[in-house]
């Protein structure tokens, strides 16, 4: 097993996690192939598996050489203890939708440091013991065409509401002591990346059962519930408007009709203004679309497909979703490896 070109770190006594250098590998066919050369040579060698620790770091009782892997949603992850340290990680999501490489557990730390350290505020005292059972009572995000009759058929003259940073705003909404420091982000989050990963991480972390244990989703609960709820009011005020909703997404909504304009609508947190305005528009799922706007085409549609291999999203026109090689590619983790599935868009 061959591990000189991939980053690694002397080994120490007490291995720290965090401190090991990352080592990406491309998820395409080659990419996939030399991964799971990795992971068979590694399950067939006697290394000893990795004891971790509650909060997911290494134990200074596993005996070297060892190794495990792990697999999150987005990241399958290699760490190899030998005469080096490494960590070979896969992402089962090509498209980079955090650009900054921040981390979710890197912005809530700086969150938490910013909480503590300027407005008196621990996070601490808000941490529940039971996070995984709170867990399950989070409102799934608004991703949705209002009817399924919607689908496939191509809309003019079509507009999109967006909410700022709404999840955050959601937590204001439902803690006012967090108003302050929140709004202090949202205010600094174009002079540095991490104000803006802060803004957009730690919700998510605040709920992750493999990061955190969930010991924060109570928080995470009340800033999406108020996210929903906040957006199925504006949809009423829409359609008693005499507006037609075509979808939400998350955070916003498309719509037929005038452009609308009401109250709170703004450039400040949690106001929402019309991010896109007469388009041509069209979906072939909830969670798959495309629309024109200003003669400029948009694909939106989550994950990574064949299509992408073909050409850049930049270079898509009018159609492309619906062709046979716009089929979302996921890797499953099985005994042997890593295994391709083709999925519809969602």
């Amino acid at each position: 097993m061959d591990l000189s070109k991939y980053k690694g770190t002397p080994i120490t006594r007490k291995p720290n996690y965090l401190l090991i250098p990352v080592s990406t590998i491309n998820i395409d066919e080659e990419g996939v192939k030399e991964f799971n050369k990795l992971f068979n040579d590694l399950k067939s060698s006697n290394y000893n598996k990795i004891i971790r620790t509650s909060s997911g770091g290494i134990s200074y009782s596993t005996k070297i050489p060892a190794w495990d892997i792990r697999n999150t949603t987005t990241v399958i992850e290699l760490t190899i203890l030998d005469y080096e340290m490494y960590r070979i990680q896969i992402r089962n999501i090509k498209l980079n939708n955090n650009p900054s490489g921040i981390k979710g557990r890197q912005a809530f730390r700086k969150f938490k440091e910013i909480l503590l350290n300027y407005y008196n505020i621990n996070l601490d005292d808000y941490i529940i013991e039971n996070g995984p059972e709170v867990k399950k009572t989070i409102e799934k995000p608004l991703i949705k065409l209002e009817k399924e009759s919607f689908k496939n058929k191509t809309y003019e003259e079509v507009h999109h509401i967006d909410f700022h940073n709404s999840y955050p705003a959601g937590l204001v909404n439902t803690h006012p002591e967090f108003k302050d420091a929140i709004t202090t982000l949202y205010n600094l989050r174009k002079t540095d990346e991490i104000y803006k990963a802060i803004l957009n991480l730690s919700i998510g972390y605040m709920q992750s059962e493999k990061c955190c244990k969930a010991k924060w989703a109570n928080l995470a609960r009340d800033a999406i519930a108020d996210n929903n709820k906040r957006l199925l009011n504006m949809a009423q005020r829409l359609k008693e408007s005499g507006r037609v909703i075509l979808s939400y997404n998350t955070d916003g909504i498309w719509y037929c009709g005038d452009i609308y304009h009401d109250k709170g609508e703004g450039s400040e947190l949690g106001e929402w203004h019309n991010d896109h305005i007469n388009c041509k528009w069209r979906a072939k799922s909830a969670g798959a679309y495309e629309f024109i706007e200003d003669n400029k085409y948009y694909p939106v549609l989550r994950g990574h497909t064949k299509m992408d291999e073909i050409k850049p999203r930049t270079e898509w026109v009018w159609g492309d979703i619906y062709k046979d090689d716009c089929k979302v590619i996921e890797y499953v983790l099985t005994d042997n490896g890593l295994e391709e599935v083709i999925n519809e868009c969602e």
